[in-house]
């Protein structure tokens, strides 16, 4: 049964027992071979003093800053069991209360253990796009994730959405700690937020950027705007790059990963304009170059979607029957 809590966007200081936060709205920047589950166990890995990654190169990737204060946690993970593991791995550190969970996008693997974090009492922040996504598609994410060949129980996934919503940047005080959260538009998804840490000049990328990983690419209203983004990701300065998929990264790995987004959609474009029909372009375009990285078993899916983007003008979800639904609000 979904829990729906009132989210708020903001305006200026918002006022909650226990809280020790400062949001402040401003305007906004811009108008292994990988094909199957890998079996490797999530790492919970510190990349400074405070800041923790949570990598698990079969699922999603979290970040989670710790200080006296409290705790901020970016992304949940899939299922309320993984956010468990998630919880016991911060605990084995501090047993200061969870203040705030950022969601960074509205895949469901990046949000479905959201309830337990709403036990530990934390504040849910998103942006509206990704909240607006997360209602009009949680029902179909808690029915076509994987659950079952993982051995969980679909029912214990609860929806959760944002107390707080921000429209392009806002910025988080915890335990004398500034967090950053930027929108710069849509990269892979609408609402994609990056959370830079600047004391350990880290970047947590939302579904922007994916180390070595074959980013679905269903949901991209532009690749031309995903490519804008990208790039001006690095005027954000960081050094240390917390992708949601793949492993911690370097600016070199950002610049690789734009490169494969702008050569798969350029490849695709060539192929629309060209006329040559579907079928041919995915015996065409094969991008060897990229078939040991994460997800390459999901590369005829991928350029399906460009091309249906580029020819029928809509971002395409997949659902049931291959029936597309055009992104919300374009």
């Amino acid at each position: 049964m979904a829990r729906r809590r009132s989210p708020r966007t903001i305006t200026g200081m918002p006022r909650r027992p226990r809280q020790a936060l400062l949001l402040l709205a401003a305007s906004s920047l811009l108008a292994g071979p990988s094909g199957a589950q890998d079996a490797r166990s999530a790492e919970f890995r510190q990349i400074a003093p405070d800041l923790y990654f949570n990598f698990d190169f079969g699922g999603s990737n979290s970040a989670v800053l710790i200080t006296e204060e409290g705790v901020l946690v970016v992304d949940t993970r899939m299922h309320p069991d993984d956010a468990e593991d998630l919880l016991a791995e911060i605990r084995k550190y501090t047993d200061a209360p969870i203040r705030y969970v950022v969601v960074s996008q509205h895949h469901g693997d990046h949000y479905m253990g959201n309830s337990v974090f709403e036990r530990e009492g934390a504040i849910f922040i998103a942006h509206p796009d990704t909240k607006k996504v997360i209602e009009e598609r949680f029902q179909f994410e808690v029915e076509t994730r994987p659950f079952a060949d993982r051995g969980q129980d679909p029912d214990a996934v609860a929806l959760v959405l944002p107390d707080i919503l921000f429209d392009s940047r806002a910025t988080i005080e915890l335990g004398g700690r500034t967090v950053e959260l930027i929108y710069l538009g849509a990269g892979q998804n609408e609402g994609d937020t990056l959370i830079y840490f600047p004391h350990a000049r880290a970047l947590h990328t939302g579904g922007v950027f994916h180390n070595r990983s074959w980013a679905n690419t269903s949901y991209a209203p532009s690749f031309e705007g995903w490519v804008n983004v990208l790039r001006a990701i690095k005027s954000i300065g960081a050094e240390v790059y917390m992708p949601p998929h793949g492993d911690l990264a370097t600016e070199a790995d950002l610049d690789v990963f734009t490169d494969f987004i702008e050569k798969i959609s350029t490849g695709v474009r060539a192929a629309v304009d060209a006329g040559t029909p579907l079928d041919d372009m995915l015996e065409e375009l094969v991008f060897d170059e990229y078939r040991d990285w994460r997800g390459y078993e999901r590369r005829e899916r991928n350029l399906r979607a460009i091309y249906q983007r580029m020819t029928d003008g809509e971002a395409q979800y997949f659902v049931p029957a291959g029936r597309p639904q055009p992104v919300s609000g374009n």
